[in-house]
């Protein structure tokens, strides 16, 4: 009988730990999971705006804070992107408009910053008049909580190649 009870708390204490083994390893894979997720909106965020400008003809306009850049695209379209720090409930919401679909659609979330900048020919000197931006680069920022380097962020340059 003794055997039993000794054999009954040990397997009491092996699930126990087995138990605080799985629950930390899920926490983990869902901190990961979310982590993963918001980097990729950052890099999608990024992309897309820079496989687009790729195509366009010049800037329309473009915000003062940076924060909004409509293209002139091929055919007289324009796209407009355009982030917005708290919008509807979400936080740091990145919309796209393209001129074929007049309502806004989220593009992604929880974007700390999206920032915009335009450049001359040289691709050093910052502009924003719309007409002489040959140049733009997208900066867009994220925050990762846990991570040991909290906010990451990517630039990217692209050519607005016709003059």
């Amino acid at each position: 009988m003794l055997e039993l009870v000794i054999a009954g708390s040990m397997l009491a204490g092996v699930m126990t730990g087995l138990s605080l083994v799985m629950r930390t390893a899920r926490q983990s894979w869902e901190t990961i999971d979310s982590e993963y997720a918001v980097l990729q909106q950052m890099h999608a965020t990024s992309r897309h705006f820079v496989r687009a400008a790729r195509e366009a003809v010049g800037v329309e306009s473009i915000s003062a804070d940076g924060n909004a850049i409509t293209l002139k695209m091929p055919d007289d379209r324009t796209a407009t992107w355009q982030w917005y720090p708290n919008r509807s409930g979400q936080v740091g919401v990145v919309t796209f408009r393209d001129f074929s679909n007049p309502s806004e659609s989220m593009l992604a979330q929880q974007i700390d910053d999206l920032s915009f900048t335009g450049f001359d020919a040289d691709g050093v000197t910052a502009t924003n008049d719309p007409d002489a931006i040959h140049v733009i680069q997208v900066s867009v920022t994220v925050t990762l909580p846990r991570s040991a380097v909290a906010q990451r962020t990517t630039h990217s340059k692209v050519w607005i190649r016709s003059w």
